[in-house]
């Protein structure tokens, strides 16, 4: 593992923060890689929201392992991580007219891919959503990047009430991340995609958030060889 310390730390929502790492090393080669900290002896995956080769941040909420350590976390703050993990989305197979779709934690490894798809000038439509009001965060960020954006919570507090999935009816193509059952309704509404499996590695209690991922070529690690995955690939019915 590299050395990392603490940029800066800023919160987006409640219970939700971001923290920015100077790094000795970012490899960090396609949005969507993930890096895995080390701080007071717990080691755990975290999507990256943004990167470049010497800073990288993440998005963590405090109820979820880990995150209540990095909370507390001060400027200067050192602890170690590897980036530039995992299989990322493959920006150039994304087309013209794709949909990012988005809830939750997902939203936040998302903003790099849309990053990506605008500096090679190719064309998109967001979905995000949340579980309330109070959660939302980075639609902002997503405005100042996305001609088209629609927003939805699951209760509804702030206006459509819905999952994104409910926005997508038909889609040729969809880059998504997120809940598994937003997952899972989106993948019967689109015909070709790349799906990000990283709640899953958020939510696990396996060592160092490892899943096995049931695929058309046999199981496979969400650590190596995840969490980005043709969504054509993964068995759905096993997940």
């Amino acid at each position: 593992m590299n050395k990392c310390r603490v940029a800066l730390k800023e919160k987006l929502a409640s219970d939700i923060y971001k923290i920015t790492f100077e790094s000795d090393e970012c490899r960090f080669k396609r949005p969507g890689q993930f890096a895995m900290i080390e701080y007071e002896g717990i080691v755990r995956p975290f999507p990256v929201c943004d990167y470049d080769s010497e800073r990288f941040s993440v998005v963590f909420r405090t109820d979820r392992e880990g995150g209540d350590k990095l909370l507390y976390t001060r400027f200067g703050t050192e602890m170690s991580a590897i980036t530039g993990l995992g299989n990322g989305f493959d920006v150039d197979a994304v087309p013209d007219g794709a949909y990012i779709v988005a809830n939750g934690a997902g939203v936040a490894e998302m903003l790099e891919l849309a990053r990506s798809l605008l500096t090679r000038g190719k064309s998109f439509k967001a979905v995000l959503g949340y579980n309330s009001k109070s959660d939302i965060y980075m639609t902002d960020s997503f405005r100042n990047i996305c001609s088209e954006i629609e927003v939805l919570t699951f209760d509804g507090s702030n206006g459509r009430q819905g999952l994104p999935s409910d926005v997508i009816h038909e889609a040729e193509y969809v880059c998504a991340s997120g809940s598994l059952s937003m997952l899972k309704s989106l993948s019967l509404r689109c015909t070709d995609g790349q799906f990000s499996l990283s709640s899953l590695m958020l939510s696990t209690s396996e060592p160092e958030g490892a899943v096995i991922i049931p695929t058309n070529t046999g199981d496979t690690s969400s650590i190596i060889y995840g969490p980005v995955y043709d969504k054509n690939e993964i068995k759905w019915n096993k997940l």
